[in-house]
C-alpha cells in the first residue's frame, strides 16, 4: 500500500489489490495440473486523485521469474563453474486498464518452457484466434491473394473508408462521475499511443483478470538451487513532461493437495529386520505431511535375543532437489532439515514386543523447508523422505543405530499448521526483488495454531484429533448415518414425525423444520483468554493483516470545497422556499371553493323511462 504525501497535487493513493479469498497476496491452487481447469487471477488497481489527472495509459504486468544459482560438477564430481540465470516462466500484460480489464498471456502458456528475462519483451506469440480468418470465405480469399505473408484484416471488421450510417454519436460518449468510478473508466475506447485520458478528481477502482494455465509453476522460495517468484508491476504513464507513477507487489501461487488425494488417506509403513537381533516396523498415519503440524510416529520392535534395550529415537527430513534451465539440468542436491530427538513418553515394553510412540514437528518456515513439487518441463523438482533413526543398546553396552526411510509428501494446508516465509519487496521502477533485512518481519502464509502440540492434561486422543483432515473444508459431506443435529425418523413407530421430534428432547418445536436448539447449545461457557484480548497489535501489523478482499479501507469519498458548499447551500435553501410556497398554495382552502364563491353542488339526473 502506498500513500503519497498529503501535499501532492496529482495523486494521493495508488495500490494493487489482489483478490485471494482471505489469503493475503497468496493464490491457493487445490490440486495438480490434471485436477484443476485453470488458475484465475483477479484484482483491482485503486487510485485516488486530488485533482483532474491526464493519463496516457495504466499498464499492468504479471511476471513469474525463475532464478537459478548453482555450481556445475565435472565427471569426477568436482565443481566446474557457476550457473546464474534469470529466466521468465510466465508473463501477462494488461496494455491499458483504462480501456480493458482483459489480460494477454505473452509467455507461459501450455507448452512454453522458459526464456531469458531480458528477451521476453521481444518474444512475439502466434496470432490469436481473433486476428485470424475463421470462415471458409476468408480462408479462400487469403489463399487467392498474392501476398500470403501479409496479415489480413478480419472479415467482420469495418474498413475505415466505409461510411457508417445511422450512427448515434451520443451512445459512444462515456461520462465519468466527479467522485470516480468502480470499473473500467473507458471501456468503449480503443485508445492510441498519442491518446490521453482524463480522470476527474475522485477515487477509481479498475479491475483486472486473467485465467492462467493449470500447469503454471507454483512459487518456490527456500531452495538455494532455484527459485520461482511472482510480481505485479503497475505503471501509470502520463505526458512527456510529467513524471510516471509506479507500484509493484510480490505475491505467491501456492499449490496444495486436492481434497481427494490419496496421500491424505494412505498410511505408510517400513518393515525391516536386523538379522539375528530384532524385527521392527515404523509407520505414520498418512503419507502427506502438512508444514507446521505434529506427526505421530509409531515404532514396533520384536526382539529376537535377550539383552537388547531401547534407548532413543530421532527423525529428520531429507530433501532432494534439482533444477533445469537454459543451460541444462543441474546436479542432484541433498539437504537434511529439522533433525529432532523424539520424546517417547507413550511406550509399552513387554517380553515379546516393544511399542514406542513419538511426535515429530514438521518445520513451518519456507526458508528452511520447501514443499514437494514437480514443476512443468522439470523446471524444479523437490522430493522428501522422513529418515527415522532407532538407537538400540546391546548387551555389551555399545549402541547400534537402525535407519528407516519413509517416502513422504510435504505440502502446505490452509487448514493445518503455521507457515511463514521471508518477506520480499519489489523495486517498482526496476522490478528487482529485494529481501527484507529485518529477520523478525516475516510473511505469515497460513495461521492455524490449533494444530500445535497438545498441552499436558489434554486427552490422549488429542494428537489423533489434530491430524484428522478438516472434513468441513477438505472432504465430501458426511453420510446421513453420521448425523449430529438431525433426528432420525423411525418408520416402525406409530408416532408422527412431530411427536418423535418432541419426544427426543425438543419440547419447543412447533414446526416440522424447527431446529432442535437443545442439542446445538452447550451448557458450558467458552473460556476467554484475557491475554489475547488485551494484546494490541502494532501499526505495521494492523496494516499487514488487512484483507485484500475487504473494500472498507478504501479512500473516503471527496467532498465539495467551502465555496462549493456555500453555493450548494444557497441553491438548496431557494429550492426549499419555492417548494414551501407551492405546498402552501396547494393546501389553501380557497382551492376547494367555486369561482363564484358558492359551494359545488352535485345533482343526479334520472334518465326518462
Amino acid at each position: 500500500m502506498v500513500y503519497f504525501h498529503q501535499t501532492a497535487k496529482d495523486l494521493a493513493f495508488f495500490d494493487i489489490r489482489l483478490k485471494t479469498h482471505g489469503h493475503k497476496n497468496n493464490i491457493v491452487v487445490r490440486g495438480n495440473d490434471a485436477e484443476v481447469a485453470s488458475i484465475p487471477v483477479e484484482g483491482h488497481v485503486k487510485i485516488s486523485t486530488q485533482e483532474d489527472l491526464h493519463v496516457k495509459r495504466i499498464r499492468l504486468q504479471l511476471v513469474g521469474e525463475l532464478h537459478l544459482d548453482y555450481y556445475e560438477r565435472s565427471g569426477s564430481g568436482n565443481m566446474a563453474g557457476l550457473v546464474c540465470e534469470r529466466d521468465c516462466a510466465v508473463k501477462v500484460v494488461w496494455p491499458n486498464l483504462l480501456t480493458s480489464a482483459e489480460g494477454n498471456i505473452v509467455y507461459g502458456d501450455y507448452g512454453d518452457s522458459v526464456v531469458k528475462l531480458s528477451k521476453v519483451d521481444a518474444y512475439s506469440r502466434k496470432p490469436s484466434r481473433d486476428n485470424s480468418s475463421s470462415d471458409l470465405l476468408s480462408i479462400g480469399s487469403n489463399h487467392s491473394s498474392g501476398d500470403s505473408g501479409t496479415k489480413k484484416r478480419p472479415g467482420f471488421s469495418r474498413a475505415s473508408s466505409q461510411p457508417i450510417l445511422f450512427k448515434n454519436h451520443e451512445e459512444s460518449l462515456f461520462q465519468i462521475p466527479r467522485s470516480g468510478i468502480d470499473g473500467t473508466p473507458y471501456p468503449l475506447s480503443k485508445g492510441s499511443e498519442s491518446h490521453s485520458f482524463l480522470l476527474p478528481q475522485g477515487n477509481y477502482s479498475m479491475p483486472f483478470h486473467i485465467n492462467l494455465p493449470s500447469n503454471v509453476p507454483e512459487s518456490v522460495e527456500g531452495l538455494s538451487t532455484g527459485k520461482v517468484l511472482y510480481k505485479l508491476v503497475c505503471t501509470m504513464e502520463r505526458g512527456r513532461f510529467d513524471r510516471a507513477f509506479y507500484r509493484a507487489r510480490h505475491f505467491r501461487i501456492l499449490r496444495t493437495l486436492h481434497p481427494q488425494s490419496m496421500s491424505l488417506t494412505d498410511s505408510i509403513e517400513f518393515l525391516n529386520t536386523w538379522p539375528g537381533k530384532l524385527d521392527f516396523n515404523v509407520s505414520t498415519p498418512r503419507k502427506a505431511l502438512a508444514m507446521g503440524t505434529t506427526v505421530p510416529i509409531k515404532l514396533v520392535i520384536v526382539p529376537l535375543v535377550k539383552g537388547l534395550s531401547f534407548k532413543s529415537m530421532s527423525a529428520t527430513i531429507v530433501q532432494h532437489d534439482h533444477a533445469k534451465g537454459l543451460a541444462g539440468p543441474s546436479p542432484e542436491f541433498e539437504k537434511l532439515i529439522g533433525r529432532q530427538k523424539l520424546a517417547c513418553e507413550e511406550s509399552e515394553f513387554t517380553e515379546d514386543h516393544w511399542i514406542v510412540k513419538g511426535k515429530y514437528k514438521v518445520p513451518s518456515s519456507l526458508t528452511e523447508l520447501t514443499p514437494s513439487c514437480a514443476l512443468k518441463n522439470d523446471m524444479i523438482s523437490v522430493k522428501h523422505r522422513l529418515s527415522v533413526g532407532i538407537h538400540i543398546k546391546n548387551a555389551d553396552g555399545h549402541v547400534s543405530e537402525l535407519k528407516a526411510n519413509l517416502p513422504v509428501h510435504i505440502y502446505m494446508s490452509p487448514f493445518h499448521g503455521y507457515v511463514t516465509s521471508r518477506r520480499l519487496n519489489v523495486d517498482a521502477i526496476h522490478g528487482n526483488f529485494i529481501a527484507n533485512t529485518d529477520s523478525t518481519k516475516e510473511d505469515v502464509i497460513f495461521d492455524r495454531r490449533d494444530t500445535d502440540l497438545p498441552e499436558e492434561g489434554h486427552p490422549d486422543d488429542a494428537l489423533d484429533d489434530e491430524n484428522e483432515i478438516d472434513e468441513e473444508q477438505e472432504s465430501a459431506p458426511p453420510l446421513y448415518q453420521q448425523h449430529v443435529f438431525d433426528t432420525v425418523f423411525d418408520y416402525t413407530s406409530a408416532k408422527s414425525p412431530m411427536e418423535q421430534l418432541r419426544s427426543s428432547g425438543n419440547q419447543s418445536a412447533n414446526g416440522y423444520f424447527d431446529i432442535p436448539r437443545a442439542s446445538s447449545r452447550s451448557g458450558t461457557a467458552t473460556p476467554i483468554d484475557l491475554n489475547v484480548l488485551s494484546k494490541v497489535p502494532s501499526y505495521e501489523q494492523a496494516v499487514d493483516d488487512a484483507s485484500d478482499d475487504d473494500d472498507d479501507d478504501e479512500p473516503a469519498p471527496l467532498y465539495p470545497s467551502g465555496s462549493q458548499l456555500d453555493n450548494l447551500s444557497a441553491y438548496v435553501t431557494s429550492r426549499l422556499g419555492e417548494r414551501s410556497a407551492s405546498m402552501s398554495q396547494l393546501l389553501s382552502p380557497d382551492r376547494f371553493r367555486h369561482k363564484s364563491g358558492s359551494r359545488l353542488r352535485f345533482e343526479r339526473k334520472e334518465s326518462p323511462s
